[in-house]
């Protein structure tokens, strides 16, 4: 695993180099097997925020609860951030495990005054993706939705918190 991040790593960064990268370490962090593997250094990749296929993302690619959870582990809001406009770039399988630990994610990693600039990108995506949705694919809008209402919500309390302060 550092032999292929050390390899892509050394290539001459372009768009197309990017998405590869990160289209692979999706791909490894979907497998039991690869994921505890992946260096720490190797999610950096993902805070260039890449566009990936659209072929790939409906096939849920990056979004199981264990790679949710495994994001939430590096405890890094740029990361974090990066990791949902990624796999959130257009409608995306959820499963409801890895609804559950997004919204899981969000709560416990995007809150506070100090979030709210990575919450505003995610609202502005998640305004995009729910564009694309509404009214063709009732389900997916609800979840994408709740995600919107859960950052809407947590931007309200930083509000308050500072009014307060």
């Amino acid at each position: 695993m550092q032999l292929w991040i050390d390899a892509a790593s050394a290539l001459p960064y372009s768009d197309r180099v990017c998405q590869s990268v990160v289209e692979a370490l999706l791909r490894m962090a979907d497998s039991d097997h690869l994921r505890p593997h992946i260096p720490a250094l190797a999610w950096d990749w993902m805070k260039k925020r890449p566009l990936i296929s659209p072929t790939d993302l409906w096939d849920g690619l990056g979004t199981s609860e264990h790679v949710v959870r495994t994001v939430q582990k590096l405890r890094d809001v740029g990361l974090i951030t990066s990791y949902l406009l990624v796999v959130w770039l257009r409608w995306n399988f959820l499963s409801i495990e890895g609804y559950t630990a997004m919204l899981d994610l969000i709560r416990g990693e995007l809150g506070g005054i100090g979030a709210v600039g990575h919450r505003a990108d995610l609202i502005r995506r998640l305004d995009g993706v729910l564009s694309l949705l509404a009214p063709r694919y009732d389900y997916g809008w609800k979840l994408y939705d709740k995600f919107r209402t859960v950052l809407l919500e947590m931007d309200e309390e930083a509000t308050k918190t500072l009014a307060g302060m």
